[in-house]
């Protein structure tokens, strides 16, 4: 019916590609409970970041905002320590997400092997972007704003 790549024949063998194009209903039961078990660890782990985020920039500040005082904090290795963990486990947990929906649902090797590959570009792009965004963040000269360089 045209919908051959969306096959929910749970005795299709994928062959191998170092293990990672393997899928099969016996090979999926055997060894998907690592990554499921990491899947739930990684949202734990985002949780209590965001949760440790919320109570000491938002809960335990003084009183309102201000640009300057939130630019300082941001400068802070606590902060930008805090930045890089949430980011490598949000893109973990975001994309092991969408390799776990893959591999349950695509079955044609090729379409497989092209997402896969896609995943782990986007994957170290949005790394690549988050890097650099903690680096430029914590690297902010205020002063330079304040003397109206920057405008």
């Amino acid at each position: 019916m045209g919908y051959r790549w969306l096959s929910f024949n749970f005795s299709y063998s994928m062959g191998t590609l170092g293990g990672i194009m393997k899928k099969g209903f016996r090979e999926t039961s055997k060894k998907g409970g690592i990554p499921w078990l990491i899947q739930r660890i990684s949202a734990v782990i985002i949780f209590v970041i965001i949760m440790i985020h919320f109570v000491t920039y938002h809960l335990l500040s003084e009183g309102a905002f201000k640009w300057d005082k939130v630019v300082s904090k941001m400068k802070s290795p606590w902060f930008n320590l805090m930045q890089f963990l949430l980011l490598c486990t949000v893109l973990y947990h975001g994309l092991n997400g969408v390799w776990m929906v893959v591999e349950d649902y695509i079955h044609i090797k090729g379409l497989r092997l092209f997402l896969f590959s896609l995943i782990i570009v986007v994957g170290i792009s949005l790394f690549f972007v988050g890097v650099l965004t903690i680096i430029k963040v914590s690297n902010f000269n205020l002063e330079i704003l304040r003397a109206g360089v920057i405008k």
